[in-house]
């Protein structure tokens, strides 16, 4: 880039140092806390699916139990006659500017057993199932808000390196180099002046 060493010219590239540096300190703090909000929520996460993959665990061994002896249409007739209705009341919140999701579920059982069979620890599985399902929206929706927030942290930090790297050190070095111009300049025109008033 060809720049034009004059004192107007450097006063508006420490402008736009000045401005960098405040820019970058900005984007690195935001970055910084949505890192420490991703960790935060990464080990929610985990936590949830932890306990949704453990009550999956519980749940298998239970339900293979609970049908034993019923025929298997039977069974099949007894879970589908559950007609379960969700409904997501789909928001947004704000994190530091970053949009993620904010789900309000509506679980619903709107269709009764009509199944003919039925015993306690029949009853229990199906309750389980019920039980799991909140659990599995919920996972959902915190996986979904770890991925926005990890693909905003990448974003910030390509914007933090350039800045880092790239805009500021050249900012730096341009008005180096229009100092010492300046510099330069100064002193051959204080050698001309000299040089005039010897010569006269």
């Amino acid at each position: 880039m060809r720049i034009t060493p004059t004192r107007m010219e450097l006063s508006k590239f420490k402008k736009r140092l000045k401005t960098s540096r405040e820019a970058h300190k900005l984007l690195k703090d935001k970055q910084d806390e949505l890192v420490r909000k991703f960790i935060g929520l990464m080990k929610e996460t985990n936590e949830i699916r932890r306990h949704v993959n453990a009550s999956i665990k519980a749940f298998s061994t239970q339900a293979g139990l609970s049908v034993a002896g019923f025929p298997y249409n039977m069974v099949e007739n007894l879970f589908l006659s559950k007609e379960i209705m969700i409904s997501a009341d789909i928001k947004r919140k704000n994190w530091m500017g970053v949009q993620v999701a904010d789900i309000d579920f509506d679980i619903k059982e709107v269709k009764p057993s009509g199944a003919l069979i039925s015993s306690p620890l029949l009853s229990r599985t199906q309750q389980d199932m019920r039980d799991l399902l909140p659990l599995l929206l919920q996972l959902t929706e915190a996986e979904k808000n770890c991925g926005i927030l990890s693909n905003e942290i990448e974003a910030l930090r390509r914007r933090v390196n350039a800045l880092e790297h790239m805009l500021i050190p050249n900012l730096v070095k341009n008005i180096r180099a229009i100092k010492m111009k300046l510099s330069d300049n100064e002193r051959e025109n204080i050698t001309r002046l000299i040089k005039v008033k010897t010569l006269h």
